[in-house]
């Protein structure tokens, strides 16, 4: 009698680890979601932080052309590196290749920026950088972009 006792208790087990196992797949499959998702938020961040980075050395790179060429560096007069709200600028001669000026060094640094920014940052050809100077070289430069369907900004001040 004792042994059709035990034989009952075994056939109770068999299916109750069937349902450990199809809890414990629930539960992994639950932890490997949350591991996608974690891995997709991180890769969001990282590209806005790459975005950050390149505007952030876009500003630094017009800066120092500015350092090295401060005699074009005028107030408001929509010449040499203060320049409007538009990418649209033509500089007179190739600074690769021929002599420039000041003031045309000015302009193909620019318009070089210009062509790198849309390069480098999403959207940012729709609303252009902007490199604003005004009477005491006191420089403020704005790079727009767009990031996952928002607008971004950054601005660099720094007196020349």
């Amino acid at each position: 009698m004792k042994s059709t006792n035990k034989f009952n208790i075994a056939s109770h087990n068999q299916g109750f680890s069937l349902i450990e196992v199809l809890v414990a797949l629930l539960v992994l499959s639950i932890g490997l979601l949350g591991l996608a998702a974690l891995q997709t938020t991180s890769l969001q961040y990282n590209t806005g932080s790459y975005f950050r980075t390149q505007a952030t050395f876009l500003a630094y790179d017009i800066i120092d052309r500015m350092r090295t060429n401060i005699a074009a560096v005028v107030d408001n007069d929509n010449s040499g590196y203060d320049q409007p709200t538009t990418t649209n600028v033509t500089p007179p001669v190739n600074c690769d290749t021929s002599i420039c000026t000041s003031a045309d060094l000015a302009l193909y640094d620019v318009k070089k920026w210009y062509d790198r920014t849309v390069a480098a940052l999403p959207d940012s050809a729709t609303t252009p950088p902007t490199i604003q100077i005004n009477a005491t070289k006191r420089v403020v430069i704005t790079i727009n972009w767009k990031e996952r369907d928002l607008d971004k900004q950054q601005r660099w001040e720094i007196q020349l």
